[in-house]
């Protein structure tokens, strides 16, 4: 049934028609009037321009709270949104700032290390502090390029360039879940130009580092030096090694690695030899960690860092130890699994990394009779046998 409405007849509807009855509104396409038991509804019914051909139903308010003239803006509304495909009925769910973006990344994933989510947080309220408390659908490319140029002129182009990268990561997190326009990082900035780093130690320098690290008084900080030198190993993983995931056959289990995964890693011998003095040193502490600090919080060795007397950093012991590998021969796949870095060769997938443990001690072992011939002299493990724990 279809009436022109008028304030003055809907008050009489419920007197005139009986429970059920729906009168629809001349005036106002999809709108609607419903008698029901107790009064009368204004209601929308409409087609959903999504592409599913749905009709749905949304009630307005009864006639006793919403006047006529309101009932017919609401019902303009409903049918704008319609056309647009959106559906009214859903709530919708405000879209996260950077900040409430970086908070639920991080939730999203505990695998990350302590340090890089410090470097994340830093980021975010540091640089990208200007954005911060801007919801992600509201960040442009202009704001993004103007800030980026700012960036690169106060605090140089890699501060510039990390910011960015930071701010890319959360804007694509947010777009798992909120509509958002195309990335303006990616469509409005042009990357600084990064020169690699030349940050391994060269054949020629070697010779220094062996002389500084073997003049070491520490012989538990010596050896965890020697391990990230000899293996690759981050910082992070060596510090925290455990005597529980070291097995008699000297492969040591690396729990959570930066990649999120755990793999396993064969030392060579020098480093199985090193590690069973280090245990008859620290036997005493009682320590369930292979490199133990009495004087630590964590109760293991808590920072590797640059000293005068061993001028060297601790990741730069792994761009030494990946520049060594590819003089020792070794090949690229080989090294890949060594130092856990990811492989987006689609083949890569087929390996099962605990079939390769014989070949992956013997590259190690190439590495490490490789660094050793940069002493001066090789100095050849008389190691017999495999590691065993201390008891």
């Amino acid at each position: 049934m279809t009436t022109k409405l008028t304030q003055a007849t809907v008050s009489r509807l419920s007197e005139e028609h009986p429970t059920g009855t729906q009168i629809y509104d001349s005036e106002a396409k999809g709108l609607r009037l419903v008698v029901g038991k107790r009064g009368i509804s204004y209601k929308h019914v409409g087609r959903i321009n999504d592409g599913t051909d749905r009709y749905v139903s949304i009630i307005i308010g009864r006639t006793d709270e919403v006047s006529l003239r309101g009932a017919r803006e609401r019902s303009a509304e409903i049918r704008l949104a319609l056309r647009r495909g959106d559906d009214p009925r859903t709530k919708k769910v405000a879209v996260p700032t950077i900040a409430e973006a970086l908070e639920r990344y991080l939730a999203g994933r505990p695998e990350l290390s302590e340090r890089t989510t410090s470097w994340y947080r830093r980021k975010v309220q540091g640089p990208l502090d200007s954005l911060r408390r801007l919801p992600a659908d509201r960040i442009d490319r202009e704001a993004v390029r103007s800030l980026h140029e700012r960036l690169t002129k106060k605090s140089g182009p890699y501060c510039a360039n990390g910011a960015m990268r930071v701010l890319k990561l959360l804007l694509n997190d947010v777009a798992r879940t909120h509509d958002l326009p195309p990335n303006p990082v990616t469509r409005g900035v042009r990357m600084n130009k990064e020169q690699a780093r030349d940050w391994a130690v060269g054949p020629d320098e070697m010779p220094r580092l062996w002389r500084r690290l073997d003049a070491m008084e520490d012989r538990v900080r010596r050896a965890c030096w020697l391990l990230m030198l000899t293996t690759g190993l981050r910082s992070t993983n060596a510090r925290t090694a455990r005597l529980e995931h070291l097995d008699d056959d000297g492969v040591l289990l690396v729990p959570r690695a930066k990649s999120g995964r755990s793999f396993h890693l064969p030392l060579p011998r020098l480093m199985i030899q090193e590690l069973g003095e280090v245990r008859e040193l620290t036997t005493p502490l009682e320590s369930p960690f292979i490199f133990p600090s009495a004087n630590s919080r964590s109760g293991h060795i808590e920072q590797m860092v640059r000293l005068k007397s061993f001028p060297y950093a601790p990741h730069q012991m792994r761009h030494t130890y990946r520049t060594h590998a590819l003089e020792a021969g070794v090949d690229f796949q080989s090294v890949t699994m060594l130092m856990d870095h990811a492989n987006t060769h689609v083949s890569f997938n087929y390996v099962t990394r605990s079939h390769l443990v014989g070949h992956l001690r013997e590259c190690q072992e190439r590495i490490s009779v490789r660094l050793q011939s940069l002493r001066g002299f090789v100095k050849a493990p008389s190691l017999q046998g495999s590691f065993k724990h201390q008891e």
